[in-house]
C-alpha cells in the first residue's frame, strides 16, 4: 500500500491547490480565467479527476502482474509513435536485457547518467543556454526532458554511496535549473528521495528529507516567479482538463491519437486555438482520448504502479514519473519509459 499512500498524497494536494486557486481565491481565478477561456465551476473535473482516480486505485489493489510480453506489446505500439526509431530502440533494449540480464542494470546507470548530464551540456553549448535566452526554452524541450528522464533513471539504478549519488543530484540540478523546467528538476530529486526512502536509507532521521524538500521547494518558487505564479500554473492545468472533461463526454475526442502524439501539449492547446503547450493534468490524455473509457486506462496505471513495488528501484523510477506526471499529464514518453522499466523488471 505504500506506493498508493505515496501517490495519492500528491494527487490530492494537487487537487487541493488546483481547486484553491480556481475558485477559492479570487484574484488568482482572475488570471487564470483571462487565458480565454469561459468562466466555469471545476466541479466536473473534480468529479472526474475522483471517478479516475477511484479507478486507479482499484487497479493497484487488485494486484495483478502482467506478464513480460503484455508490457512489450503495449510498449511496441507506443513506439510506433516515433516510427522508425521507436520499434528500432525497443528492440535493442529487449535484445540488451537478454544479453547482459543482472548486468545490465549497471550499464543502464552508467549510460542513463551520462546522457542525462552530457546531452543537455551539449545543447546548451551549441544553442545557447536557456537561463540565459529564455526564448531557447521550448525549442530544446524533447532533449531536455529525455535527459530528465533517463537521469531520473540513472540516479535510481546506480549502485554508488550515497556521496556519489548527492554529486550526481547536484550536478543534474545544475543543469535543469539551466534548463529553466522546474518539473524537471522535481523530477530529479524524486527519483533520488523516493530511491533512498523507499530502500530505509534515512532509518527514521527525516532531517535530509526535509532540508532536500526546503531546498527543492525554494528553487521551484523561485523559478515559478513566487507562490501566486505557480499556484496559477497549477490552477490553469486543471481548467484545461476540466475543459477537456467537458469536450470529451461522453467518447472521447482523440480516441488514441493523442497518446500516439509527438507534441500531445501542442495539440491540446491548437484544441483550444493557441499554438502554445498545454499541461492537462495526470489524467487528462486519458480523458481526452477516450472519455468516460479513460477510466480503464486509469485502472491500467494504478496495476502498473502496484506491479513496480516489488523491485525496490523500479518501484522508485516508476512512482517518480508518475508524480511527476501530475502536472504535465501522461504522454508516449512517460509511459514508454514507465513500460519499459517494468519490462525490465520481468525480462532481467
Amino acid at each position: 500500500m505504500k506506493g498508493l499512500k505515496i501517490f495519492s498524497l500528491a494527487f490530492f494536494s494537487y487537487l487541493f491547490l488546483s481547486v484553491y486557486s480556481n475558485y477559492f481565491d479570487g484574484g488568482l481565478r482572475g488570471v487564470i480565467y483571462s487565458r480565454g477561456f469561459y468562466p466555469s465551476m471545476v466541479v466536473l473535473g473534480v468529479v472526474y479527476a475522483l471517478v479516475f482516480f477511484g479507478f486507479f486505485a482499484v487497479g493497484y489493489r487488485v494486484g495483478l502482474s502482467p506478464p513480460g510480453w503484455f508490457y512489450a506489446a503495449l510498449l511496441f505500439v507506443i513506439s510506433f509513435s516515433e516510427y522508425p526509431f521507436g520499434p528500432i530502440v525497443v528492440a535493442m533494449v529487449i535484445v540488451a536485457v537478454y544479453c547482459l540480464r543482472e548486468r545490465f542494470y549497471r550499464v543502464l546507470a552508467l549510460y542513463s547518467i551520462s546522457i542525462g548530464l552530457i546531452v543537455p551540456l551539449v545543447f546548451y553549448a551549441v544553442f545557447g543556454v536557456p537561463f540565459l535566452h529564455r526564448s531557447l526554452r521550448y525549442e530544446l524541450v524533447g532533449p531536455l526532458v529525455a535527459s530528465a528522464f533517463l537521469g531520473a533513471a540513472g540516479l535510481i539504478y546506480m549502485e554508488a554511496s550515497l556521496r556519489v549519488k548527492t554529486a550526481a543530484l547536484a550536478l543534474l540540478s545544475i543543469v535543469f535549473v539551466l534548463g529553466t523546467f522546474r518539473s524537471l528538476l522535481l523530477l530529479i530529486y524524486l527519483a533520488y528521495f523516493l530511491d533512498l526512502y523507499l530502500r530505509g536509507a534515512f532509518k527514521g532521521d527525516l532531517r535530509a528529507p526535509l532540508v532536500g524538500g526546503i531546498l527543492l521547494g525554494v528553487l521551484i518558487l523561485w523559478m515559478s516567479g513566487g507562490v501566486d505564479a505557480l499556484l496559477i500554473r497549477v490552477g490553469f492545468t486543471f481548467l484545461v482538463f476540466h475543459n477537456i472533461v467537458h469536450l470529451s463526454l461522453p467518447w472521447g475526442i482523440y480516441h488514441g491519437r493523442l497518446l500516439l502524439s509527438g507534441d500531445p501539449r501542442g495539440t491540446v492547446g491548437a484544441l483550444f486555438g493557441t499554438s502554445v503547450h498545454y499541461t492537462y493534468f495526470f489524467f487528462g490524455q486519458a480523458a481526452a482520448d477516450f472519455g468516460l473509457m479513460g477510466v480503464l486506462e486509469a485502472f491500467l496505471l494504478g496495476l502498473f504502479l502496484r506491479d513496480s513495488e516489488d523491485d525496490p528501484k523500479t518501484f522508485a523510477f516508476v512512482l517518480a514519473m508518475f508524480i511527476y506526471a501530475m502536472d504535465p499529464g501522461i504522454d508516449n514518453l512517460i509511459l514508454s519509459f514507465v513500460l519499459g522499466a517494468l519490462l525490465i523488471k520481468k525480462l532481467s
